[in-house]
């Protein structure tokens, strides 16, 4: 399953830490996240996890497609902030939504609006 909002050439991916406070951390993803990016994306955000308690936000916006690797590495995200004590929260673009609200993950992870 897949979903996109352009026409033509993949959009490269780009993470970075955009905010940082005491207990909180924002990361923004911005591109296309497939088969090919998703590894990428789940290490660097990991990275920028790491060590952290509080809430993070990973901010998808940016986000203008994303397939099944994309929702996978949300959950594994999840999961893996859950097991650490972090509260972790999705702002998606309207298509990363989409891909969540159809695979039935609604349930599953905090999706801000």
């Amino acid at each position: 399953m897949a979903f996109n909002t352009g026409i033509g050439h993949p959009a490269p991916l780009a993470v970075i830490e955009a905010e940082r406070s005491h207990d909180a951390v924002t990361v923004e993803v911005a591109g296309d996240v497939d088969i090919s990016t998703s590894p990428r994306l789940l290490t660097e955000t990991r990275a920028l996890l790491a060590g952290r308690t509080g809430v993070a936000v990973i901010d998808m916006t940016g986000v203008g497609f994303c397939d099944s690797s994309g929702l996978s590495v949300l959950l594994q995200l999840s999961r893996s902030c859950a097991e650490s004590g972090i509260e972790l929260k999705v702002v998606p673009s309207k298509v990363v939504y989409r891909a969540i609200e159809l695979t039935g993950l609604l349930s599953t992870l905090r999706v801000a609006e």
